[in-house]
């Protein structure tokens, strides 16, 4: 089961407060208020939550200090700036602190959930890749290292691991790292491999004919021996 979405609202209007809490409450949120931004932001170092929704005049501190405190210490938490009265250097300044909106009071209802959806997508978005970050560190973190001086015959090429036992090259290298083989022959392998055949058909061809003729020589002196003696003299 999906968990609910928690949002923490700080708002020193009580009846605007209210009003809010009730319609997020009744969308499915998990909802939290604070009247100012020192309730609010110790909220927070306890109660971490998923989104922000900040009025920027607040009596304490502004919503653009509560908006640089959440993002220093809780990036992943999406914020929204809810104001009544907007200048452009503080909208600009909250798009560059990472503010997800900055809407203006009184804001459209429809507006603000569909904002408050999109920054929760947002939010899901960057905690995944955050995740598949975590994941792929630790899985190349047991990925399997050859390092070090290893010690290889210099004749038949053959490894001697820490056991003082010797494998095979292939061997060795497959258990000590996540590589692979596929066996193939090389251009200077393939020329001598060649070379190597055609001497041993050519050995095999005049083996062939001497036992061919040691055959018929043979067979000749079988065939000399139980020939009649008359017919040895004609």
């Amino acid at each position: 089961m999906k968990e609910k979405t928690s949002i923490l609202l700080i708002e020193d209007n009580a009846g605007q407060r209210k009003t809010l809490l009730d319609i997020l409450n009744a969308k499915g949120y998990e909802t939290f208020e604070a009247r100012d931004g020192a309730e609010g932001l110790a909220f927070l170092h306890d109660h971490p939550v998923n989104l922000v929704l900040t009025d920027l005049g607040l009596p304490d501190i502004t919503g653009i200090d509560i908006l640089r405190e959440v993002k220093s210490l809780y990036p992943a938490i999406q914020v929204i700036i809810l104001t009544g009265s907007a200048t452009f250097d503080s909208a600009v300044e909250a798009t560059n602190l990472g503010a997800f909106s900055y809407l203006l009071k009184p804001y459209d209802i429809e507006l603000l959930l569909l904002n408050i959806q999109r920054a929760d997508e947002k939010r899901q978005t960057e905690v995944d890749r955050e995740r598949l970050i975590s994941e792929l560190r630790a899985a190349l973190a047991k990925v399997k290292l050859l390092e070090g001086i290893i010690p290889i015959c210099m004749y038949c090429k053959k490894i001697r691991d820490d056991k003082e036992s010797w494998q095979s090259l292939e061997k060795y290298i497959s258990e000590h790292s996540e590589a692979c083989f596929s066996h193939g022959i090389c251009p200077d392998c393939e020329k001598r491999m060649e070379k190597e055949t055609l001497n041993e058909l050519e050995n095999l061809k005049q083996k062939n004919k001497r036992i061919e003729m040691e055959s018929k020589r043979c067979k000749r002196v079988a065939f000399s021996a139980i020939l009649p003696v008359g017919r040895h003299e004609a």
